[in-house]
């Protein structure tokens, strides 16, 4: 009796325990079902916008949870509130700062200028997929799938320039102008060959050069796209680093993202790699000279460390390394009444830009040393004022041009090396003297490394504006040809100057002619502060 007695007692506490937990399960637990997207504020057009407005939940990102999620972190995501607080809001900003047709292909006004709903605040997901109500309805990738496109241009409302034109976001404007988006860079022998597209064509650029494989509206068909906004910006801000960029801009190696295709020949090609023509001089080397490595032709004797002779350019001294330059932001006022004009948002590209009339920056290089904006070299903490920027950038243009016209100078403009004196320079002292070995010395159709042949590089490397002949030349009937690559000298000013003085020193070795007074320039004197460099000898 007193075991079943026991036992009943068991029983009764596993009941009135499973009664318990029972209770606490059905009143603690509740399923609501919600549907996936909110009927659209505009549905004329089909425009979702926000599911979740308080928590900048986009309807789209309830699926693209890591386009959500990269999205969250850009000035996109944030764009109606720094218009509001811009102190300048007007109705006309509205549509860029808010889901709309700028930016998409829908082709009429829709969303926000539309309704005016906060479910549409921010530049959100179909600013550039366009209205997401028929995907989300039937979500078909093959069919039914909202494309954004990469295509940019200032007449165009599809795309980045719907948005990013005007005074206040010129960066289309600018950009149409720069070698990026209307450069030479461009035509039938580099939108086909498979060594030149990864950077001169936009979609080869995406999928070979930053390895994006994302779909979008040009993706499959014949179009050859420019060096498009999209290139260098990741549309979903998913990339980390700044200004939505694909690639870091303040590490000085070959993966930064300017270096990733402006480095592509540094050094001579003798003998010639296969497929590489002989006469082929340098080739987007921009990155070489302002890392230091890989670049130019080493004359003899040549004591060269490339952990030593580095510009500033191209070190902690100049933590935007290219985009210091090359993508300076300023302000241009009127300088008579100091009201706003423009903000130059960098995107001609150009460093130390020619400046018009009324101050706009230019894509000329015609232009004097004081038409020339150096605000940017200030603003980056490289120079104090504008004017030791000038002075430093003119003194050493001055000493390029002086040791390239020890090498040759083009005295009657037909790009070919004349015979001494019709025209300057120790290369045409070798023309004059012709003789069977000065001939082979200076023919670009052999395989064979001469100091001749070197010293042609290493000046086309370091051609200014001013001695623009040496990009593309003829001597003995034989071509070379280059690309500017030195930036009047800046990229790597002290490198470039020891290339030029010794490559003058071994001509005159290998001549025999007697050397005129020149400057040698492989041995400097103390360098600007945080400058790593050395004395480095030329013989």
């Amino acid at each position: 009796m007193r075991e079943k007695g026991r036992l009943m007692k068991i029983k009764q506490a596993v009941v009135l325990t499973a009664i318990a937990l029972g209770a606490c399960t059905t009143e603690k637990i509740s399923y609501v079902t919600r549907a996936p997207f909110n009927p659209p504020p505009d549905s004329t057009t089909g425009f979702l916008g926000y599911y979740t407005v308080s928590t900048k939940q986009t309807t789209c990102g309830n699926c693209h949870v890591g386009h959500q999620t990269g999205w969250i972190t850009t000035a996109h995501s944030h764009a109606w509130a720094d218009l509001q607080g811009s102190g300048h809001a007007t109705s006309s900003c509205n549509a860029c700062h808010a889901v709309s047709q700028l930016g998409n292909k829908l082709g009429k006004p829709g969303g926000y200028p539309v309704v005016a709903d906060s479910a549409y605040h921010d530049v959100q997901c179909e600013n550039c997929h366009g209205p997401g109500l028929t995907h989300v309805q039937n979500p078909d990738v093959v069919t039914n799938q909202p494309l954004a496109s990469i295509h940019v241009d200032t007449s165009l409302a599809n795309g980045c320039g719907g948005c990013h034109t005007g005074v206040h976001e010129p960066f289309v404007d600018q950009w149409v102008q720069s070698a990026h988006g209307s450069g030479p860079g461009f035509g039938p022998a580099v939108s086909s060959g498979a060594s030149c597209t990864p950077c001169h064509e936009g979609k080869q650029a995406l999928a070979v050069t930053f390895g994006v494989s994302t779909n979008y509206q040009e993706k499959s068909d014949t179009s050859h796209q420019r060096i498009v906004c999209s290139v260098c910006h990741d549309p979903h801000g998913t990339s980390g680093f700044e200004g939505q960029l694909r690639a870091d801009i303040t590490t000085p190696t070959f993966n930064n993202l300017c270096i990733k295709c402006h480095s592509r020949t540094g050094t001579p090609p003798w003998p010639a790699a296969s497929g590489t023509s002989a006469s082929r001089g340098p080739h987007g080397a921009q990155g070489f000279l302002v890392l230091g490595q890989n670049v130019g032709w080493i004359p003899p004797g040549f004591n060269y460390d490339t952990s030593q002779i580095v510009s500033s350019h191209g070190t902690s001294a100049n933590p935007r390394l290219c985009a210091t330059c090359h993508v300076a932001v300023t302000t241009v006022t009127d300088a008579a009444t100091g009201a706003f004009k423009l903000q130059n948002v960098g995107h001609l590209f150009a460093a130390v830009p020619c400046l018009d009339a009324n101050g706009l920056p230019t894509t000329s290089t015609s232009c004097t040393t004081a038409q020339r904006d150096f605000s940017g070299c200030v603003a980056s903490g490289c120079h104090t004022t504008t004017a030791s920027a000038m002075s430093a950038y003119t003194a050493n243009i001055a000493v390029i041009d002086n040791l390239l016209d020890q090498i040759w100078v083009d005295s009657n403009g037909n790009g070919v090396v004349d015979p001494y004196p019709t025209d300057g320079g120790l290369l045409a002292q070798m023309v004059a003297r012709a003789s069977h070995q000065d001939s082979v010395d200076l023919n670009f159709g052999n395989t064979i490394t001469s100091v001749a042949k070197g010293t042609i590089f290493n000046a086309a490397l370091a051609a200014t504006d001013d001695r623009p002949y040496f990009l593309a030349g003829k001597v003995f009937g034989k071509s070379w040809a280059a690309h500017a690559s030195s930036g009047n000298g800046v990229h790597n000013p002290f490198l470039l100057q020891a290339l030029l003085s010794a490559s003058v020193a071994a001509l005159h070795t290998a001549t025999g002619f007697p050397a005129p007074p020149y400057v040698d320039m492989s041995v400097h004197a103390t360098p600007p502060p945080g400058l790593r460099t050395k004395a480095v000898s030329a013989r």
